[in-house]
């Protein structure tokens, strides 16, 4: 697997101050390759652009994966920070942020995006592409997991969806990995946003290993290659580093590249590793050379197209509802890739992407408004060289809301003429239940210049008379006869919500609607008209076009009009469809879940509930917005059912999901490993013994050591352990426990199982078995490779060297002098 174990945090290493690297990394976030870099780079073909690149990037400086010094914790933790945060990370595949832990801690961990099973899975001081940086990203561990060592591709079918986060303006519904399969048969989809992040790694690693020797250390490098043949890649998995060895698939990898364009993250990521490894990603910093060394579609030259496309023209913004929409008109450029919106909170920026990946067509919704305020926007154009245009003229929209208020607010009902002396002259207005009015005017204004006449201010909160709608009415003497005259609806911050006249139109020349021109009712009322009479709206509908207006008639003041029927909630009755997808995925003391998004344009959002074989019992307070729910209140060793239903703006639920279960269990302690081992030599055997290693303050009562005969899979043997490890080097220790009787092969094994009954390790020397009974039965050993014999000489053992914090980051080695209860020889906590 591609997944390196994590461990708990436990302070593993004086670590160079994150503040001190920092320094060191922000001036240079975003910059360009300093000058000169790629000046012996020629373009003029592909094999002459990959051999000169290939020169100018290899022979990197190494960093240890896990180190008391610098490693690859401290580099990616500055080269994955999250932008809006310089306190916390950002994970590649999830968009999740946390706060900086360090190495070994549970909250994420490494990725290799060009999987080490396939060529260099075992790590050493001449193992390059193990630790080189520009192709691990920091992971949430349960993705790693899920995405294992499956190529990159498409996911086309019985596809599991891994949901993002919303962090940087990008992530959430509807940017989701996709996964299939396992192993090589398998695929991994990455989001629309970090695509091109990975499909430019693997390219770089394509073109920085090509096999032969480190330029100044002499070590052995692989030959990396891209290709769509997956038995290639299956073939790349052997267990043992490799001098060729395969990934992909390739034109998956160069659809992702072109769908989505460098950006700063990705930017950032180079520069950080780059400041340390002393190279860099020429694929980031020229996206344009993709297409000449994997395309073989080459400009010649020194740096291929470098015309960015023309500016866009026609961006126009509109309010609707709860959403700002954009459109523009299309750039015509035969190699457009697509655009980006870009908002800002005040006028000429600074600006924020809101997409990620290009938007290929013309038009945008930005739903990540709030109410009551402007935003300003532009629009670029890109190329498939990742050329970007410069910005289009700048738009804004005010979203109304709070004082703002309602776009569904209208003038409902008004008198203003009646026979006799003008009496009782009022205007009615209609809104969603709920509205606050306070702040809000009506504006009177005068058909013969266009000017306003005189003002009545609203207040109060608008009641359900009907329908989750309802009127309020404000007294207005002195309303003009006409014609025409005009009136207008207006929110606290000025936006004028209906502009209507009656006895014809007119254009304001003042007031809120200066430059507006009304619409006319198209009845009146005259010096005929008898007293209490009003023009109202009739109909049935919940916003101002579904009502027409209506000759005068007894008024209806502070109530529901006579023919009119609201129904902005009464009439829907349909339940939003059931959720599907419901998955679970039990932690320590808690429960992850997803699901499908439905897809209904009024759902409210999702209720989440659970049960332990009883009464059903609904976890959240208030409705969920995402389709991802982590269950916190659960507990370790108790099985939970879960589902989920739907819930619509006016109330209606679905019916429940199909039922999933999950049962939390405390963590493995797989920070506890088997690390050293005697039990042959010359002559009698003597001094025979097992040592454990792990994190120091680990209590190994209950623990136990199995032995397992190999001619049969049986156990042989069980030893009790006990006591405390101790903390010996970095909060790590080792502890050995004298074992008299060892078998001596050819094969035999061993188990390490912990308090709770689980395996942790299932060991074998001189071959491998299967156990039949015990707690590794139907488990299957790892031979460990080296074994001894007869001729061993006494004092000596088989013991695991290297660096690291986990049994994964040693090796075992031949027979040696013992280092009973000691740190081994060659190894470093």
């Amino acid at each position: 697997m591609n997944k390196h174990i994590t461990r708990p945090s436990c302070g593993l290493k004086a670590r160079i101050p994150s503040y001190l690297l920092l320094i060191m990394i922000t001036p240079l976030a975003l910059a360009q390759a300093p000058a000169g870099y790629y000046d012996s780079v020629n373009t003029s073909s592909p094999s002459t652009l990959r051999n000169t690149l290939h020169q100018v990037i290899d022979d990197h400086t190494r960093y240890p994966y896990t180190s008391s010094a610098v490693d690859t914790w401290d580099v990616l933790e500055i080269a994955d920070e999250n932008m809006d945060n310089a306190a916390q990370v950002i994970t590649v595949y999830e968009n999740d942020s946390n706060g900086k832990q360090g190495g070994g801690n549970t909250f994420y961990n490494r990725e290799h995006s060009w999987p080490k099973s396939y060529g260099f899975p075992n790590d050493g001081s001449s193992n390059y592409p193990y630790t080189d940086m520009h192709h691990l990203f920091i992971a949430d561990s349960g993705y790693n997991s899920s995405r294992s060592n499956k190529p990159f591709d498409v996911c086309t079918s019985g596809c599991a969806e891994k949901v993002t986060l919303v962090n940087n303006s990008r992530g959430g519904p509807g940017h989701s990995n996709w996964t299939a399969g396992s192993f090589t048969q398998g695929a991994w989809e990455v989001w629309d946003s970090r695509r091109g992040d990975i499909a430019r790694a693997m390219f770089y690693m394509d073109v920085r290993y090509e096999g032969g020797t480190h330029g100044i250390t002499g070590h052995a490098e692989p030959d990396l290659i891209l290709t769509e043949n997956r038995t290639l890649i299956e073939n790349s998995n052997t267990g043992n580093n490799e001098s060729v060895a395969y990934m992909g698939l390739m034109s998956v990898l160069i659809l992702w590249h072109q769908q989505d364009p460098v950006d700063d993250i990705e930017r950032q990521h180079n520069e950080a590793v780059a400041s340390f490894q002393g190279n860099r990603n020429p694929f980031v910093d020229h996206p344009e050379w993709v297409e000449c060394v994997f395309e073989l579609v080459c400009n010649g030259g020194g740096g291929g197209d470098t015309t960015a496309p023309v500016p866009v023209t026609g961006l126009i913004a509109s309010v609707n509802g709860t959403t700002v929409d954009l459109d523009w008109t299309n750039n015509n450029e035969p190699d457009l890739a697509g655009y980006t919106v870009y908002r800002s909170t005040q006028s000429g920026g600074p600006y924020s992407a809101l997409n990620g990946a290009l938007l290929i067509n013309s038009d945008y919704q930005d739903s990540s408004v709030s109410a009551g305020n402007t935003y300003y926007y532009v629009v670029t154009a890109s190329d498939s060289s990742g050329n970007e245009s410069g910005n289009s003229a700048q738009v804004n929209a005010t979203v109304s809301g709070g004082g703002g208020g309602s776009l569904d607010a209208f003038i409902n009902e008004f008198h203003y003429d009646n026979s006799g002396t003008d009496s009782n002259e009022f205007v009615e207005i209609a809104a969603p239940a709920g509205t606050d009015v306070s702040g809000w005017m009506v504006e009177a204004y005068n058909g013969s210049n266009g000017a306003l006449y005189a003002i009545e201010p609203l207040s109060g909160i608008i009641a359900d008379d009907e329908g989750c709608m309802g009127v309020l009415a404000v007294n207005f003497p002195g309303l003009q006869n006409g014609s025409p005259d005009g009136l207008a609806l207006v929110t606290g911050t000025g936006q004028v919500l209906d502009f209507i006249s009656y006895e014809g139109s007119l254009t304001a020349t003042s007031g809120s609607a200066a430059g507006m021109t009304s619409t006319d009712v198209g009845v009146s009322e005259t010096s005929s008209t008898r007293k209490n009479r009003s023009l109202q709206l009739g109909g049935t509908g919940q916003v101002a076009a579904d009502f027409s207006w209506q000759n005068a008639q007894r008024h209806t003041k502070n109530n529901v009009n006579r023919n009119q029927t609201f129904d902005g909630c009464g009439s829907d009755t349909t339940p939003p469809a059931v959720p599907s997808g419901l998955d679970a995925i039990a932690g320590e003391s808690q429960v992850m879940l997803s699901w499908n998004a439905n897809s209904e344009s009024d759902l409210a959002g999702y209720n989440v509930q659970r049960s332990t074989g009883g009464a059903w019992s609904t976890l959240n307070a208030s409705l969920v917005n995402d389709i991802m729910y982590i269950d916190t209140t659960a507990s370790n060793g108790v099985t939970y059912q879960y589902r989920i239903t739907a819930e619509d703006a006016v109330g209606n639920e679905s019916a429940p999901s199909a039922m999933v279960s999950a049962t939390p269990q405390a963590a493995l302690m797989d920070e506890v490993w088997i690390n050293e081992l005697h039990y042959d030599n010359a002559s009698t055997d003597t001094g025979e013994f097992v040592e454990i290693a792990g994190t120091a303050g680990t209590n190994l009562s209950g623990w136990q050591l199995v032995f397992y005969n190999g001619s049969n899979g049986t156990v042989y043997k069980t030893v009790n352990l006990s006591g405390t490890l101790p903390n010996q080097q970095n909060n790590f220790g080792t502890m050995p426990f004298d074992v008299s009787g060892i078998q001596n092969g050819a094969p035999d094994g061993l188990a390490l199982v912990n308090d709770l009954g689980e395996v942790l390790e299932f060991l074998s020397y001189e071959g491998s078995l299967s156990a039949i009974d015990g707690p590794a039965a139907d488990m299957t050993s790892v031979n460990i490779g080296v074994a001894e014999t007869t001729s061993t000489p006494v004092g000596f053992s088989l013991q695991k060297s290297g660096q690291g914090v986990a049994s994964s980051d040693f090796v075992w080695n031949a027979p040696q002098a013992e280092t009973y209860g000691q740190v081994n020889t060659g190894q470093s906590f």
